[in-house]
């Protein structure tokens, strides 16, 4: 039988273990759990530490960890360590399969656990009463974007959890890295360094400076992606303990590294909305039954836009109490943080309403709010503004229009992140269509606005 041979130098497809959407709910129910963020060290350390995987080459270097002041394990060499006398200070997961728990093993008093949010529900459960701090894996998907809940960091790194555990290493403020058990490839004691509940069966021949080591397409791809994690941290120096395909790798790596300015091994996904005054808005929406009902006078607006791009696909973002949607003869999306059931991130459509909110926004967070409308905008944006005082006020008093501004400033903003098609003032109040920002553009559909006002309706 032939056996296939894996090229070094050639990508191999690596798909991710369990359907996205499944691991966007793991998501939801990890953050729905009480407990701690992981939190950035902006000062760099000079300890070393040792982040230890569990490739075979661990069975003859285990013992030089013990010399070392943090320790940081992964997969299942928390549970290796641990039975050879050694406590771990971290032990860091993100796989979303439940044979972890067992390939952790027995948690320990002594490690604060770090799993990322992808983890199974019934990891987070076995870890239960033990010291754990939640973080989130970045993908830079929208739909991972958006399952990310604001103010919490999300890290990048490689496709393995070992590489994922340079990158917390060096959000800690690590940079003298020393790695062990990163191998890449099969040693004596087969794919691992102790049983594994999970082993895959077979190995791939791989040569490698004329030396054939056995591994498989996905421990090839980690250790392909090693180095370009490395050059995302041009500070740390990485030395590589064992023999295997990584550490003969990493003796001919030669760094490219970023420039330290733009090193970003983690996201921050800021606040739209600040918890006082989002209920503030829930007690106005609650107590006020005429806050929030304007959207429906634009429904012949939105009727023409969807007519003439040819589509049905319309988010109301900021809905308030939905008059929009129901003056719409099909289902659109809904999207407002102060309204119950209403507040999930949303998706992207092709046609985005947003009347009656940008000047409600605090102006602090104004920024953040126009960055998430153009992630949502997929080909035209209609926005209203009023640029004067509103009527109502919030229950600390302050008027409901926090932002009171002109045209132009507005416009300068606006323009910032997207592309303005056109803006008519009509009073106090602005009309602006206006598509993406970063992609080729299609003609925007201002004669509709246009049309509407001049027959009088915004």
């Amino acid at each position: 039988m032939k056996v296939r041979t894996l090229k070094w130098d050639q990508e191999n497809k690596v798909t991710y273990c369990i359907p996205l959407w499944l691991r966007d709910e793991y998501i939801k129910l990890a953050c729905a759990r009480s407990l701690p963020r992981i939190e950035a060290r902006q000062e760099k350390r000079t300890e070393p530490i040792a982040v230890v995987c569990f490739g075979p080459s661990l069975n003859q270097t285990w013992e030089q960890v013990k010399a070392f002041p943090y320790i940081m394990t992964c997969s299942g060499s928390h549970k290796f360590l641990i039975e050879h006398g050694v406590i771990p200070t971290w032990h860091v997961e993100v796989d979303p399969r439940p044979h972890k728990i067992t390939l952790l093993g027995k948690p320990h008093e002594g490690v604060q656990y770090l799993p990322a949010s992808t983890c199974h529900p019934e990891y987070f459960d076995h870890l239960q009463g033990y010291n754990v701090c939640l973080w989130h894996v970045f993908d830079s998907k929208q739909d991972a974007i958006r399952t990310l809940p604001p103010g919490e960091w999300a890290l990048t790194g490689g496709c393995s959890v070992g590489l994922r555990a340079m990158t917390i290493a060096r959000f800690f403020g690590f940079t003298d890295m020393h790695i062990f058990g990163m191998d890449g490839s099969y040693g004596e004691s087969g794919k691992h360094a102790a049983p594994h509940p999970n082993q895959m069966e077979g190995a791939f021949p791989c040569e490698y400076e004329g030396i054939t080591y056995q591994t498989q397409p996905s421990f090839l791809e980690a250790a392909k992606q090693t180095w370009h994690e490395l050059d995302q941290m041009p500070d740390v120096k990485a030395t590589f303990y064992g023999e295997g395909l990584v550490q003969a790798m990493w003796k001919h790596y030669k760094p490219n590294p970023v420039a330290e300015e733009k090193m970003m091994i983690g996201f921050n996904k800021p606040e739209l909305i600040s918890a006082t005054y989002r209920e503030l808005n829930v007690q106005l929406h609650r107590e006020n039954l005429a806050y929030g009902v304007g959207g429906e006078r634009h429904a012949p607006t939105i009727l023409k836009l969807s007519e003439s791009l040819k589509t049905k696909n319309i988010l109301d973002y900021g809905c308030g109490k939905g008059r929009l949607g129901k003056a719409i003869p099909w289902a659109i999306a809904e999207y407002d943080p102060a309204v119950p059931g209403k507040e999930e991130s949303p998706k992207a459509a092709d046609i985005v309403v947003c009347t009656d909110v940008l000047e409600h926004i605090e102006p602090e967070k104004l920024q953040f709010v126009l960055m998430d409308l153009a992630r949502c905008v997929r080909q035209v944006g209609y926005f209203t503004i009023h640029t004067g005082p509103a009527k109502k006020t919030l229950a600390d008093g302050r008027n409901t229009h926090l932002i009171q501004q002109q045209r132009q400033w507005w416009k300068n903003r606006l323009k910032k992140f997207f592309e303005i098609g056109k803006m008519i003032q009509v009073g106090p109040e602005l009309h602006v269509v206006a598509g993406p920002k970063r992609r080729k553009q299609k003609r925007v559909p201002t004669s509709v606005v246009a049309q509407q006002q001049a027959a009088g309706t915004p």
